[in-house]
């Protein structure tokens, strides 16, 4: 006799095939090589350590997939303390099936769950065509777009950047004292509204991610998370995140970033940095490209979740790239 299959082998088959026809539906509308299979999904929706994502899926009457969006948890952390939050992300509709409220519906529904939950607010990018809708029907604040810099290496660095300790994050290292010791005072900075809370156990997930590799650049002052990309035909250092050390930013003095930025273009072998967001406790010179040439979508959009948070005067300390899924 063959002894039945426990409850939760049902439950973890039933989240990966829903995974793999929602990998399909993203990677025929948003190609992307993180979409390939469906481990990204699992990592993203189910590894968090904060919990399951919160989504919707929309079939049609072939049992064809044809709508899909999430919320992935969060904490932010505001000057009272943190909060359960979110980030929106994989707003998708299948071509052909747009205009039909698909969006709007599966949108609405996750908001109400996420405030039941006791979720607080919620973040999330959109391009431009897109700012209008979700702002008139979905109930989204729009602070406007994200800035973006071109960052070439500093000379009067050099010998600064000599200094900078850097390394690829791998999962030996992200399982390690040394990760563990480093991370502990990096969710100590002063906040004025809110920020994402990167504590050890959200970082460790969040670099765990299968579908980027990741390095890490440490000072004695800064912490600076970074990737590569292609920008231009030119191969560039993406400076993901700028984390100030055991709280020793305040917001009237910015840490200076030059040495930390030079020492991750010569550990990538690229001649330039790009840079998407804002930080106030970070100083990061550049060049400004013309929108049209910027990453898209980086345009920050930010919602209350519950009574307890009033939209009108909600904003964001810090929004950098590793606060979204662009990497």
């Amino acid at each position: 006799m063959t002894a039945p299959e426990p409850a939760h082998a049902s439950a973890d088959d039933a989240r990966r095939r829903d995974n793999e026809r929602n990998t399909e539906l993203l990677a025929a509308e948003l190609p992307a090589a993180r979409y390939i299979d469906a481990r990204y999904l699992q990592w993203l929706y189910d590894d968090n350590p904060y919990g399951p994502a919160i989504q919707r899926s929309v079939d049609d009457d072939h049992g064809l997939r044809i709508g899909h969006y999430a919320l992935i948890p969060q904490r932010f952390r505001g000057r009272d303390g943190t909060v359960p939050a979110a980030f929106s992300l994989h707003a998708v509709v299948r071509s052909g099936g747009q205009r039909k409220g698909l969006f709007t519906d599966m949108g609405l529904e996750i908001y109400e769950e996420a405030g039941a939950a006791g979720w607080q607010l919620t973040t999330g990018v959109c391009n431009e065509k897109s700012i209008g809708a979700v702002v008139k029907y979905m109930g989204w604040k729009w602070p406007g777009p994200l800035p973006v810099r071109l960052v070439a290496p500093y000379a009067m660095a050099g010998q600064d950047a000599r200094k900078v300790a850097s390394r690829t994050v791998d999962a030996a290292y992200l399982a390690s004292a040394e990760f563990e010791q480093l991370v502990a005072g990096l969710d100590a900075f002063p906040v004025e509204q809110w920020t994402n809370s990167y504590t050890a156990e959200y970082l460790r997930w969040r670099l765990a991610c299968p579908a980027t590799t990741y390095a890490i650049h440490v000072t004695d002052e800064l912490v600076a998370i970074t990737s590569t990309d292609v920008r231009f035909g030119v191969r560039a250092v993406a400076v993901l995140k700028l984390l100030p050390r055991d709280g020793r930013s305040g917001l009237t003095t910015k840490l200076r970033a030059e040495a930390i930025v030079s020492a991750a273009c010569r550990f990538h072998k690229a001649p330039y940095a790009v840079y998407a967001g804002f930080n106030p406790h970070v100083a990061l010179r550049g060049v400004q490209p013309p929108r049209k040439l910027q990453p898209s979508p980086l345009n920050l959009i930010i919602r209350s979740l519950s009574p307890e948070i009033d939209q009108g005067p909600l904003m964001i300390d810090t929004f950098e790239f590793l606060d979204m899924d662009a990497y």
